[in-house]
């Protein structure tokens, strides 16, 4: 895709952008007066009055959650940036040393494998040590992930329980741990989804599954939370374009087999039952969606997912749920028109030639 011609989809979603967040304002502002609820509280970095609210956001050795670190941190928030190594947490403080930062925002590396609950509950500690009363924890970014792309039958059992450990459990484990603290600052949770969560091509059924379970547990705890002064929001971008995504979809687009790039590849030893047939079925389908996933992707830049979680964290009036990038809203919004069935029937002709 040449630049400007994500140049131009960037306009095109940006005006999308304007248009839904007004139509979303003017409806929380109806809906509010009729119900007789108040906005939601808005923590605002005030480098005046030395007023620098917290935020903690998992997943920010790069991509997206680096991206959202340094906007925070140059907006005057207290960002708390969890990695799960020590040298990922050094090179992130010597960006952050780098950094033009006129609103005196702050940057504190910790870190924390969201599947390891020791780490969780010394992350708590550890934050809850550093707060002040004038420095409250007003938002959990929920940024970590694992994406692992295999033909269901194929992937191991760890397949499904590393995707599911990382991606569900870790960030229900890491809201669970930080929801007190984020009661008695008003604060929001952002959880970072996946468009993939409504549609998802084959190949990338488990990654899919682990996303919509995080769309379902997301609008369960935001209505169970709703008369805490709290507010869950779920972001669902596009494909974005980070050197991680790079370096895969180049993997998928060069069809290599499976079972020589997956650690995850189905062990032989135990799962012999699949015959030799029913795996050349699966390569030639892995190529296949390699070969055609490229010519439907449009990869937009990390900072339209920051800009989401910017508005989700100081609106008064946050949404529920943000589709970010054009082919993200397109998606949802076919999804939703054209039923199962029809998207199953045209997915499988682009990318499995059936």
């Amino acid at each position: 895709m040449t630049s400007t011609v994500n140049k131009v989809i960037k306009v095109i979603d940006n005006i999308i952008n304007y248009i839904t967040y007004a139509h979303n304002h003017l409806l929380s502002v109806i809906i509010f007066y009729f119900l007789k609820q108040k906005p939601f509280h808005v923590h605002l970095p005030s480098p005046t009055n030395g007023y620098h609210p917290a935020v903690l956001i998992t997943g920010t050795s790069s991509g997206i959650g680096l991206d959202t670190t340094l906007t925070l941190v140059k907006q005057g928030y207290k960002v708390f940036a969890a990695v799960r190594k020590e040298e990922d947490a050094k090179k992130l403080y010597a960006i952050f040393k780098e950094l033009i930062n006129p609103k005196q925002g702050n940057l504190i590396p910790i870190v924390m494998d969201v599947t390891n609950k020791q780490e969780i509950q010394s992350a708590c500690t550890f934050i809850r040590n550093n707060l002040r009363r004038e420095t409250p924890l007003i938002g959990l970014i929920n940024n970590a992930a694992l994406s692992i792309n295999l033909p269901i039958e194929v992937a191991s059992e760890d397949a499904f329980i590393d995707s599911f450990n990382t991606n569900y459990f870790g960030l229900v484990n890491v809201t669970k741990k930080f929801l007190p603290l984020l009661r008695e600052g008003h604060g929001r949770v952002i959880n970072i989804g996946s468009i993939d969560s409504w549609n998802a091509p084959p190949t990338m059924g488990i990654n899919s599954s682990t996303k919509a379970a995080i769309r379902t547990m997301t609008k369960i705890w935001r209505m169970e939370t709703r008369t805490m002064g709290i507010h869950f929001s779920l972001i669902e971008p596009c494909a974005i374009s980070t050197k991680r995504s790079e370096r895969k979809t180049n993997d998928f687009r060069n069809f290599k087999s499976f079972s020589s790039t997956s650690p995850y590849y189905y062990d032989e030893d135990n799962d012999n039952n699949i015959s030799p047939n029913t795996l050349f079925n699966y390569s030639n389908l892995y190529k296949s969606v390699g070969e055609n996933f490229g010519k439907f992707e449009i990869s937009m830049p990390t900072e339209i997912v920051t800009d989401a979680i910017t508005h989700a964290l100081t609106s008064p009036y946050p949404m529920d749920t943000y589709y970010v990038g054009l082919d993200s809203k397109m998606i949802a919004a076919l999804s939703w028109i054209l039923g199962d069935r029809l998207i199953e029937a045209i997915e499988s002709k682009i990318f499995c030639n059936v």
